[in-house]
């Protein structure tokens, strides 16, 4: 029997990356999981890995199709889950994206996308799912934030504002689900190799991409290495959990060195810059 054996979870942004790598691994340990995303056919698609992967396990593998910014909608899809799942153990709030581009050049749309998808999406979802919780008085809630939870960095202004919002609702949700025996818990990874990363690192402003490019502290990890630790983490009961060396290094040093970290991240701007020849587009 696995860790998660008999556990009822429900993932959001489970049909893609980090989502599919962690409905996978939960189907191999016999859980019972209800994933949920936009896209019909890679949904589809996932749901038939996760029965693969369960193989002869009893178990209940669902799929949903939801928009996430549809308040309403995610409403009666958590009841539906619920229900089909015979309840729920732990929440997975996973969804996001990303569209890199300093501030004056990204179009004002993307800033209102970013914020619908990636914060009031997992607010919604906490929102709709909360009531379950409280009723049985235990659960766990694991929101999927990022390294830019925490910093801000060259061309990522709006995207860290979606995912530090993330944070700040989950330390309110933290107290007020903790009222009644619900675990929350933030996760940090950093850059996830996923079928996006490809797309999004080809329409990287020059400049970002050279930041990235040369710092030792941007570990490129596989999605199922950060399927694991997600999973290990919410074993735990640690609130916030910064994935590996470089994460924790990272987290620790913007915590308690913050101007040393924006230096830092100012001498590989500059370094960026020098290499475009003084173009920071």
């Amino acid at each position: 029997m696995g860790e998660y054996t008999g556990q009822r979870v429900f993932i959001s942004g489970g049909s893609l990356g980090l989502g599919r790598a962690l409905a996978l691994q939960l189907a191999r340990d016999g859980a019972h999981v209800c994933i949920a995303a936009r896209g019909r056919e890679a949904l589809d698609r996932t749901l038939a890995e996760m029965q693969a992967a369960a193989g002869t396990q009893a178990t209940t593998l669902i799929a949903r199709h939801v928009d996430v910014t549809d308040p309403a909608a995610v409403e009666a899809m958590a009841a539906e889950a619920v229900t089909a799942l015979g309840g729920l153990d732990l929440l997975i709030c996973n969804q996001g994206f990303a569209h890199i581009a300093p501030v004056t050049d990204l179009p004002v749309a993307d800033f209102r996308r970013l914020i619908e998808v990636n914060y009031l999406g997992h607010a919604y979802l906490c929102r709709a799912f909360a009531p379950h919780f409280i009723g049985q008085r235990r659960g766990r809630v694991m929101m999927i934030s990022s390294v830019l939870g925490y910093l801000g960095v060259y061309g990522y202004a709006p995207y860290s504002a979606s995912k530090w919002a993330i944070v700040g609702f989950a330390e309110g949700l933290r107290q007020e689900l903790g009222l009644h025996g619900v675990t929350v818990q933030v996760v940090y990874p950093g850059t996830i190799e996923t079928p996006g990363l490809a797309q999004e690192n080809a329409d990287k402003p020059a400049v970002v991409w050279a930041m990235e490019s040369g710092s030792p502290f941007n570990k490129v990890r596989g999605a199922d290495d950060v399927a694991r630790r997600v999973l290990r983490a919410a074993r735990g009961r640690r609130f916030e959990n910064p994935l590996g060396w470089d994460g924790w290094f990272t987290f620790l040093a913007s915590r308690h060195l913050p101007g040393l970290v924006r230096w830092l991240n100012d001498g590989d701007l500059r370094k960026a810059i020098k290499q475009h020849g003084g173009s920071s587009g």
